[in-house]
């Protein structure tokens, strides 16, 4: 009798001799509870495990989904709750709140202006020097891969936003002139765009089982 590869191609034996088909839904091939994301950065883990907005709502402005952020992160660090997966640390999480802050006058990227997640871009175009021209808005997923200087950019920003705030720079976007950083800020937040690299399909699940509570007892910025 002629079998079918092609109908057995999706399934698997059972230990009763029955085919059972193959897991196709994300939560099944993970194993991870409730996981919808097809992204695999460190990142993405961070999200999950603190079921962090993933994304804005319509008509949601980055400022006011920069605004939900902070109050589901100011619940969990009030209740000693900040879960770190695997290969993130303090200085990423400070990083992150950095990329997120448009208000204030310290430590604020004003980054989720044009690069909010999940993509890390608003697909638009955007001036970022003075001489230059208006071009499209990288995503800041997986630099390490295009092997981007990530320190040298950022420097470029700053040096962008001094311009801007200066008066000097009429042609660069505004989201510049809302920056505030300092050469002290840039270690944190480099820190926090590497979690946006990708790892593995098989290693991340191991993220988030690996994950550690972050102390934040005391005041953290």
């Amino acid at each position: 009798m002629a079998i079918c590869l092609g109908c057995l191609a999706g399934a698997v034996t059972s230990g009763f001799g029955q085919t059972k088909p193959n897991p196709t839904s994300i939560e099944e091939k993970t194993k991870i509870h409730r996981l919808a994301t097809t992204n695999r950065a460190i990142y993405d883990a961070f999200v999950y495990l603190n079921r962090i907005p993933e994304k804005a709502e319509e008509d949601e402005t980055p400022e006011d989904f920069a605004g939900r952020i902070f109050g589901r992160l100011a619940n969990q660090e009030g209740r000693i709750l900040i879960k770190l997966p695997e290969g993130m640390d303090r200085q990423a999480y400070l990083g992150y709140k950095i990329f997120l802050e448009s208000e204030g006058t310290a430590k604020m990227g004003n980054c989720i202006a044009c690069h909010a997640p999940p993509d890390f871009t608003d697909l638009k175009e955007h001036v970022s020097s003075q001489n230059g021209s208006k071009k499209p808005t990288p995503s800041l997923r997986n630099l390490a891969k295009r092997k981007v200087n990530v320190r040298k950019v950022l420097m470029a920003k700053m040096a962008a936003s001094e311009r801007k705030r200066a008066g000097k720079a009429e042609k660069i976007d505004e989201a510049y002139g809302k920056m505030r950083l300092n050469k002290g800020d840039l270690a944190e937040l480099v820190a926090f765009l590497n979690l946006l690299n990708d790892v593995p399909e098989k290693d991340f699940r191991n993220l988030i089982l690996n994950a550690k509570i972050l102390d934040t007892s005391e005041d953290i910025e």
